[in-house]
């Protein structure tokens, strides 16, 4: 028998301390009594911040930009740009999403040329390919008021990561560059390179895959249209063919047409297959050039002599306007003599009868130009960009014959030679194809570019008033040869076209 002593306590009747549960692990602190605790807590909540975006939702360009916007505000920077040394050197800069493309590009360039690499890498190496990225909005730092971009200040971030991973900011005028390690310890700042490095690649990789979904989509419709092409002038051949080989044909004048036409069928094929080759070879870069300096004039009549015969056929006027004594141009005179050809060729086929074909050379200081005008039934707008694509064929020219390719091929050759094509057109006025080739030996492709968009804007404002002189004049074209003219189409400032004697 089990006696209970009233004088203990019966520890089962004991009301118990209830324990409440652990809450989220969050750290409620307003201060700290060491530096060094607050340092470790700042680390550890953007090294946090960093790995909650790369794990977030969005691509990895979306990431990319993120993080670094968060660098640039951590630092009190005005934006932040990121290079990659290995595999691939490449500049990566965050932008606002209302910025322009180019916003970031300075930062970039300045980065690329300032970050530290050996002197024979740095004697070696060409301009990094800058990527800007654009970070959602209210992400990136707001502008200094008063302050321009040109007004900033560059820093390099003296920290990297291996691979050659180095950051640089942009910041604001009169900015302290000191503060900006102050506010971003060396071992955090490795931490979110690697965050950063790993984003980056992330971001390559999925741009090389988006290129290679493209090319491949590219290379499947080019087949296609290749194969489509090719399939029909094989299928009315093989019906000539047919006929023939049945004994159904008793005419020999019939007999005879089936033969030419099946003659021209195959030089046709023939042509497409050497414009194939030809695009092939420019692609795989294994085009054999021969880059010297050469008379423009003297190709340019070459071109003009061998083609006067069809201009004549076709009851047009082939006019040209080469100095006798013109600076010389840098390029493959075969190449240019090639394109020429091509485009005098194409003017002629769209020109009416009774029309007029212009062809005109010139050289500036920089570069040289060739402009060849016609009186064809003009390009729109949207189709002006167009007609440099493979295989494209504009509604109402199906009556002009072509492979589709004679315009792609002549611009990439224009650009392997370091030169460039554009063109400018009013419907139902004409067209003006414009060939810019450097000048010198050491070609610059930005010169190049804005010598091309200030010749063509010469040239559609030419255009323009031989649209409203045609409108005054009613259904007579206003036709104004570069004999009766000059209206500066080409600009006049820069070109000097018998000053060095030269003979053309």
């Amino acid at each position: 028998m089990v006696t209970t002593d009233p004088s203990i306590p019966d520890l089962r009747r004991l009301d118990r301390p209830r324990i409440p549960a652990p809450s989220v692990n969050r750290d409620r602190r307003v201060s700290f009594r060491r530096a060094e605790d607050q340092a470790v807590h700042e680390e550890r909540a953007l090294l946090g911040r960093a790995l909650d975006i790369l794990a977030g939702p969005g691509d990895a360009n979306e990431h990319l930009a993120a993080i670094l916007a968060m660098v640039a505000r951590v630092v009190g920077a005005r934006r932040a740009a990121l290079l990659v040394d290995e595999p691939i050197r490449r500049v990566t800069v965050a932008i606002e999403s209302g910025e322009a493309e180019d916003a970031g590009h300075p930062l970039a360039m300045w980065l690329d040329a300032h970050a530290p690499r050996s002197a024979a890498r740095r004697a070696a190496a060409i301009a990094a390919p800058v990527l800007a990225v654009r970070a959602r909005a209210g992400l990136m730092p707001a502008h200094a008021p008063g302050g321009t971009q040109a007004d900033a200040d560059f820093f390099l971030i003296p920290v990297s990561a291996p691979g050659g991973v180095h950051m640089g900011v942009e910041l604001r005028p009169g900015a302290d560059a000191t503060a900006v390690t102050a506010r971003l310890p060396a071992p955090t700042f490795r931490h979110l390179l690697v965050a950063l490095e790993l984003a980056s690649s992330r971001a390559t990789d999925e741009r090389e895959r988006a290129e290679l979904r493209a090319r491949d989509a590219e290379r499947t419709r080019f087949v296609s249209m290749v194969a489509h092409e090719l399939r029909t002038p094989l299928t009315g051949l093989g019906g000539y063919l047919d006929l023939l080989l049945d004994g159904r044909v008793t005419d020999p004048g019939v007999e005879r047409e089936f033969l030419e036409r099946g003659r021209r069928i195959t030089e046709g094929m023939a042509e497409l297959v050497g414009d194939l080759l030809e695009m092939s070879r420019i692609e795989a870069g294994s085009l054999g050039l021969k880059i010297t300096q050469f008379s423009l004039a003297e190709a340019c009549s070459h071109v003009v002599e061998g083609l006067d015969p069809l201009a004549d056929a076709a009851g047009l006027r082939l006019v040209r306007a080469l100095p006798p004594r013109l600076r010389p141009a840098t390029g493959d005179k075969r190449r240019v003599e090639q394109i020429v050809t091509n485009l005098v060729a194409n003017a002629i086929k769209y020109t009416p009868r009774g029309g007029l074909v212009e062809l005109e050379a010139r050289a500036g200081g920089a570069a040289a130009f060739v402009v060849v005008r016609d009186d064809g039934p003009g390009i729109t707008n949207g189709d002006q960009a167009r007609i440099f694509e493979p295989f494209v064929r504009l509604a109402g020219h199906e009556r002009v014959t072509g492979t589709g390719l004679g315009l792609p091929i002549a611009r990439d050759l224009a650009r392997a030679m370091h030169g460039d094509l554009g063109a400018t057109s009013v419907p139902g006025i004409g067209s003006s194809f414009v060939l810019v080739l450097p000048g010198s030996a050491d070609p610059d492709g930005s010169v190049v570019s804005a010598a091309l968009a200030e010749v063509l804007e010469a040239e559609a404002i030419s255009l323009e008033e031989r649209a409203v002189l045609a409108a005054r004049r009613g259904p007579a074209r206003a036709i104004v040869t570069a004999h009766d003219r000059d209206d500066g189409r080409i600009p006049r400032p820069d070109v000097d076209s018998a000053s060095d004697g030269s003979a053309a």
